[in-house]
């Protein structure tokens, strides 16, 4: 299982953060859908690839309200740029400032228009125009079952339409499934999509209190009156969910067949620095050539001692030896009387 958080719309009360101590923050007062335009309407539309951001919600009374803003309206280009990024929109309306006109140009019921503004620093409260949109709140993608193939060479996945009896509903329980809370006149309810919500046969509960209703997408208006309208949007939101979470496509990735706990051990011990030893090793090998060197020295310098005291002991050893083979002079005879005058 696989869970996935996602959020349906982004709120752009602050386009951009104080980056110093008292800074104000550029406010625009609109509510921003982060889920991307679907390719069908883009290319209707004219726009190019990723182009264009819809608006979900407009705060009353703010730059946005007052140049005629509306929901469903898609910003296409800001300051004559094209926008194709949520972030990079933000970050563009946050270099603006406070105070600084803008341009932005939006399509608005088919037709493009072409809008200036001056943003303003952000106020205390915010007050929407239209009712707020249910959120997403959590969204999962179910696990898939695998075989070992023909020979055991690979794995083969086990499609969900093709899964064998079990006396769990294993199927039901690996069911994508979209769940989202709405609060109306004090009362509190959920809607849950369970399948993909583009098949007619996947099912929608609304749960109330102790009270559950339940129908397929294509049996909707089975379910009492007032909770029909928000099961219809949550179907759509739980499409549009599903497109942006399989918009760049999944490849199935083979799993590794179990591996004894020693391996677990293993992964789980700190892999050392690579990075930072790499960073390093400039200096290191620089150390190392500085030691190199002064233990070069000291060898010389002590060669040289080692050849100046052999030198010594061999002069003295000389000395000594030239003294014992050399033979001694006779003492001189006592001089005979014939000698003696």
């Amino acid at each position: 299982m696989k869970k996935v958080i996602l959020q349906s719309c982004l709120v752009l009360l602050v386009f951009g953060s104080v980056s110093q101590a008292g800074a104000e923050r550029p406010y625009m007062g609109v509510r921003l859908d982060p889920v991307p335009l679907p390719e069908l309407l883009t290319k209707h539309l004219g726009l190019d690839p990723g182009q264009g951001i819809r608006i979900s919600n407009v705060n009353v009374g703010s730059p946005a309200d007052r140049a005629g803003l509306g929901r469903d309206d898609i910003i296409v280009a800001f300051q004559d740029e094209e926008v194709t990024s949520l972030e990079e929109f933000v970050d563009a309306v946050r270099s603006a400032g406070v105070e600084t006109e803008v341009s932005l140009e939006v399509i608005h019921l088919g037709q493009s228009k072409m809008l200036r503004f001056e943003l303003v620093p952000m106020p205390d409260d915010v007050e929407w125009k239209y009712p707020p949109e249910p959120e997403v709140v959590t969204s999962w993608q179910p696990g898939k079952f695998f075989k070992i193939g023909p020979e055991g060479q690979e794995w083969v996945e086990i499609p969900l339409d093709r899964m064998p009896e079990f006396d769990l509903d294993v199927k039901k329980f690996f069911r994508d499934t979209y769940t989202y809370h709405h609060r109306y006149d004090g009362e509190q309810y959920t809607i849950t999509i369970e399948g993909n919500p583009n098949n007619e046969d996947a099912e929608v509960i609304v749960q109330a209190d102790d009270t559950e209703h339940r129908a397929s997408v294509k049996e909707i208006d089975a379910l009492p009156e007032k909770y029909r309208g928000p099961a219809r949007e949550a179907v759509e939101d739980a499409r549009k969910a599903f497109q942006a979470r399989n918009r760049f496509g999944h490849t199935l990735r083979l799993p590794k067949p179990p591996q004894p706990d020693i391996y677990q051990y293993f992964r789980s011990i700190p892999r050392p620095d690579i990075d930072r030893w790499l960073d390093q090793k400039d200096r290191v090998v620089e150390e190392l050539q500085d030691q190199i060197e002064r233990l070069q020295q000291r060898m010389k310098e002590l060669e040289e001692q080692n050849r100046k005291a052999l030198d010594k002991l061999l002069d003295e050893w000389g000395t000594r030896k030239d003294k014992e083979e050399k033979p001694e002079k006779p003492a001189p005879s006592e001089p005979s009387p014939e000698q003696a005058i």
